[in-house]
């Protein structure tokens, strides 16, 4: 009864300050302009209003903001129906979420939304979420989607993005996390004319920064380098808009035609196209093997050094000349 009762107060206040300034309402504000000939639109229907505009604010701080070119509201549920949908949802640190669908829905005892129909998702910090419905949950602050997800990062001083594809995604506007699930697929321009492919179960794109993580049996292409391990952070050097490097922890594997390498930790420079691998690092070609405290693939791997080498070398390789192998100095 009190929340019909709350649904109805609030349809009411909202004709009243029709053609007005947002004005507070507990914790609501809004303004519309009723629909003609709303009188006669149903039994169960409470007002239509054309041009709506929803303010809902949490613990005197906006949480999400909406508007609307059309909204029915029930007078049994006290809910609204929305046709063309805006609303942004905000979360901390300045994070905010806009999110533009076809149609959606507000249950105004809970204050959640939903959105569907071609909906957009964009971030404060650039990224963008095609998805075919959202779901807004109040109490946890969540945004999610269970459908297909493709994602556009945003554009860089290449012309590129990072694209990024999934089967569902999740936005946790308390962390500022957006974490894409299920046969993820990304793409991204890391040098002139040279993509890097990456595949993994998970990724999760930080509000805050650029800043792209892979999880669970992430494999990368790059540029006929294959490197597969638990996880990948796409770095981005201050100030800039392409990755800068890539960090890997957990037990790496690194190959290209004619070498492979193992260590516990991995970094790219994408920059200086180097790999350098610390913690039990190991590298094994035909029949040699050396191990190391540290070992650089230099030049995309044309090049090995290491650092307090012990080698394991066949016969045959001692008899090669120009072999590529070339201890660091301290």
């Amino acid at each position: 009864m009190t929340q019909t009762l709350l649904g109805v107060l609030f349809f009411a206040v909202i004709i009243e300050v029709a053609l007005m300034s947002p004005t507070n309402i507990g914790e609501k504000t809004a303004t519309a302009s009723p629909a003609k000939g709303s009188a006669a639109i149903g039994k169960h229907v409470q007002q239509q209003m054309q041009g709506v505009h929803v303010v809902e604010t949490k613990n005197e701080s906006k949480e999400w903001e909406l508007w609307a070119d059309q909204a029915i509201g029930f007078k049994t549920e006290g809910d609204l129906s929305l046709d063309q949908v805006k609303a942004s949802f905000f979360g901390t640190d300045g994070i905010s979420f806009l999110v533009t669908g076809k149609t959606g829905a507000v249950k105004t005892a809970t204050k959640d939304m939903t959105i569907n129909g071609k909906v957009v998702t964009t971030s404060s910090n650039g990224y963008v979420f095609h998805t075919d419905s959202v779901q807004y949950n109040s109490r946890d602050r969540i945004l999610t989607s269970p459908t297909a997800v493709r994602v556009n990062g945003p554009r860089d001083s290449l012309g590129g993005h990072m694209f990024i594809r999934g089967e569902s995604m999740q936005a946790d506007l308390n962390k500022g996390v957006v974490t894409i699930t299920k046969d993820v697929k990304a793409t991204k321009r890391v040098r002139k004319n040279e993509d890097m492919i990456v595949h993994a179960d998970q990724a999760e794109v930080y509000g805050k920064s650029h800043e792209v993580k892979f999880l669970g049996q992430v494999n990368i292409d790059l540029h006929g380098v294959h490197i597969n391990g638990p996880d990948a952070l796409f770095h981005y050097k201050n100030g800039t808009d392409l990755p800068d490097s890539i960090q890997l922890t957990g037990g790496v594997k690194v190959q290209d035609v004619n070498k492979w390498a193992t260590s516990q930790r991995l970094n790219i420079n994408l920059a200086k196209n180097e790999f350098v691998f610390d913690g039990q690092p190991r590298v094994v070609q035909d029949n040699d093997e050396v191990r190391g405290d540290q070992i650089v693939f230099l030049d995309g791997g044309k090049k090995v050094q290491v650092r307090n080498a012990k080698v394991k070398v066949s016969d045959e390789t001692i008899k090669q000349k120009g072999k590529n192998l070339e201890p660091a100095h301290d």
